[in-house]
Order: C-alpha cells, then sequence, then structure tokens
C-alpha cells in the first residue's frame, strides 16, 4: 500500500512541539509573512505557533509539517483548511520557510503530497488557495501544478504604500495530474 505522506525527497508529517521554534524564526523574515498572508506581518512566538496548532479544528484543517527525508529537517508546512464537507471543497495554504531551501522542489513535492491527499484521501473535488500577485514563484509552482486562476480581488493588498492583486486558483480533483512519483 502507498505512504501518502512521503514523497522522493520530502514527507508530511505530524508536527512536533520542538518545530514551532523554528517557524517562529520564519516569521522574522517580514517578506516570509508577507508573502504567505495577507495579515500584517508580525513576528510569532513559538507558543503562539504551538497553541494556534492545539486548537484547530481537526474536522475542517489538516495541518502538516514538511521534512526533508535524508536529515529529518524542518522545510516548512503545508494545510488544507476551511473544509467544507458538503461541497468537497478546501484551501490550501504552503510555505517552505528558510530562503536557502526554497527553489529545490521542495514546495513542488510538498503540493503535490497534499494535494494527492486532499483528492484521493479525503475525497475533495476541488482546492482553492489565494495568492499575492507579487509573489511569482509560489504562482509558477501552483501553475506548474495544474492551478488555475479564477479570479482576481484588484488592488487588495497594500504593502509599503502600493495596492496589489490578489488572485483566486482552484484545482478539481479530475485535472489533478501528480508531478512527482507518489509512493
Amino acid at each position: 500500500m502507498k505512504n501518502l505522506f512521503i514523497g522522493p525527497n520530502v514527507s508530511l508529517a505530524v508536527p512536533q512541539p520542538e518545530d514551532f521554534d523554528e517557524i517562529s524564526d520564519w516569521y522574522t523574515d517580514a517578506d516570509f509573512g508577507r508573502n504567505l498572508d495577507t495579515a500584517a506581518v508580525r513576528p510569532l512566538s513559538g507558543e503562539e505557533l504551538e497553541r494556534t496548532y492545539r486548537n484547530i479544528d481537526r474536522n475542517t484543517e489538516f495541518y502538516f509539517h514538511i521534512h526533508h527525508l535524508e536529515d529529518d529537517r524542518l522545510l516548512g508546512f503545508a494545510t488544507l483548511f476551511n473544509v467544507e464537507w458538503n461541497n468537497q471543497t478546501a484551501q490550501l495554504a504552503l510555505a517552505i520557510g528558510d530562503a536557502d531551501e526554497r527553489g529545490h522542489g521542495y514546495g513542488t513535492e510538498a503540493l503535490n503530497l497534499i494535494l494527492n491527499y486532499g483528492f484521493n484521501e479525503l475525497n475533495l473535488y476541488k482546492i482553492g488557495l489565494d495568492v499575492i500577485a507579487t509573489n511569482h514563484a509560489a504562482i509558477a509552482v501552483y501553475q506548474n501544478s495544474g492551478f488555475e486562476f479564477e479570479g482576481t480581488n484588484k488592488l487588495a493588498i497594500k504593502r509599503d504604500g502600493q495596492r496589489y492583486d490578489l488572485h483566486h486558483m482552484g484545482l478539481f480533483a479530475e485535472d489533478f495530474q501528480p508531478r512527482i512519483a507518489l509512493n
């Protein structure tokens, strides 16, 4: 039987308490927080992050940490949230934390693992996401994995006195074609 959580180089893993202090370090990089979310960026402590994790609704959110298989180092996180079981839909968030770890295909691999999980284990029909128009690297990864633009919230984001678009993207289960070898 396949292991849904393991790819060629990364795994989707259960969050561990010691992970949250490292994730807290990522939030000290304003670019990390600004690319991840539309809310005002602020540093978050490991305790705050762990408390948030402990309080998620386990029926509508599936949260994983991304680890490198070779040395088990923490690379990022991936989550399916706002799951609407009656509509078979969910939203996706994914991040590779350390800038030095980006651009090596880990995000693409983790994305494909969580999409496979969402479509083939949770039996979702559609997975959507929001991405700020300036996050070109993320947009390329999402498009490469089959996501299509579904709409744009024009000039919805204000950063450093400038306004930027927020794109809505979606992927249907029938259009999902894994970009990695799934175990």
